[in-house]
């Protein structure tokens, strides 16, 4: 894999390895990793404004993205990438202990579990990341109870579909959810805790 800085300074060439790595072993589908980084950042920019020592939880990591990119752009933020197939989760102990060894400001603590049995830790999450987790209803029911106050969820959304008919009014009122502003040109929502 090319390991040559991109556009912007970064060196992704551990990424692509550790991401390549997953993909042989077939928790990545068949898809351009280049694009899916590039898919991933819009969750890194959607996490802006979170300060150093934010608490992110990736859920159904499953191959480590977007989880992977997080932890590789933004070392300051405690990522924890969660799944709940053991299989998955030894792949990304061992992507998290390469990208270390690579760059060794990333960091990510591994579980395997599933979300509804994760504690809520006494803070709450700044954030969650899911992407390809299950339908928006089981997503904000599972998401929404373990983010901070003005935490964000930040969801992938399909091709060719509205965000405001995934996302209605009635299930983010349900699930005490606000829309928040999503960074442009990736099709992803980004919704914060109101209360």
């Amino acid at each position: 894999m090319d390991s040559a800085p991109d556009h912007t300074g970064r060196d992704d060439g551990a990424l692509l390895e550790a991401l390549g790595i997953a993909q042989r072993l077939g928790v990545i589908g068949d898809t351009d990793l280049v694009a899916e980084i590039a898919h991933a950042r819009g969750y890194v920019a959607a996490l802006t404004d979170l300060s150093t020592g934010g608490w992110v939880l990736d859920i159904g990591s499953g191959g480590g993205l977007p989880g992977l990119v997080i932890a590789h752009d933004r070392p300051d933020l405690l990522v924890t990438l969660v799944d709940r197939r053991e299989k998955r989760t030894d792949i990304l102990r061992r992507q998290v202990g390469r990208l270390s060894a690579a760059k060794p400001s990333v960091t990510a603590t591994v579980v395997c579990a599933e979300v509804a049995d994760i504690s809520r830790p006494e803070r709450g999450f700044d954030a969650i990341t899911a992407r390809s987790f299950g339908p928006p209803e089981v997503t904000a029911k599972l998401a929404a109870p373990l983010l901070t106050l003005g935490g964000l969820l930040v969801v992938s959304d399909p091709p060719d579909t509205e965000a405001s008919t995934r996302w209605t009014d009635e299930l983010l009122n349900q699930n005490f959810l606000e829309r928040s502003i999503a960074p442009t040109g990736h099709r992803i929502s980004v919704l914060r805790r109101a209360s």
